[in-house]
């Protein structure tokens, strides 16, 4: 099974280590967000993105923290969907 595109750019952008690498990954998920209009569809794109961000942890162990830090972000997401539900 293969990276999602947005994973494929969190890869080139945490080797990268730019300063803004982390706000060019989060615009890079809002992209891939874009396309899912229902929020049952949103969370399921966060759930795929989070798979494919631990096999990405398990194929390149030194970007880790940056994982980290981009997981974070889709934790905000989840949140933010959840209390839009309610």
């Amino acid at each position: 099974m293969a990276l999602s595109e947005p994973v494929h750019a969190i890869r080139r952008l945490g080797a990268a280590a730019q300063i803004s690498a982390i706000v060019m990954a989060e615009q890079a998920i809002d992209t891939y967000l874009d396309g899912c209009r229902r929020p049952d569809d949103r969370a399921t794109a966060l759930d795929i993105l989070l798979r494919d961000l631990a096999r990405l942890r398990l194929l390149e162990p030194d970007l880790d923290g940056f994982i980290g830090e981009v997981e974070r972000y889709i934790d905000l997401l989840h949140r933010d969907l959840s209390r839009r539900a309610a």
